[in-house]
């Protein structure tokens, strides 16, 4: 089994697939391009955004 194989099987893709390898190799590529495009912060720990926070009742307004 091809590492094309193994991710397609993943995601769900089954027999309609078979034999569409070139279009299953395109969509690795472009996660992997997708993927590789956002900026890792240097430590892991660290949020790329502030967490959101919910409201408590009663404080937006009302």
């Amino acid at each position: 089994m091809t590492e094309e194989d193994a991710l397609a099987r993943a995601a769900g893709l089954g027999g309609p697939w078979q034999g569409r390898s070139a279009e299953i190799a395109a969509a690795i590529a472009h996660a992997r391009s997708l993927a590789a495009s956002f900026p890792r912060p240097a430590d892991e720990r660290a949020e790329p955004m502030p967490a959101y926070a919910v409201p408590a009742p009663g404080a937006a307004g009302t």
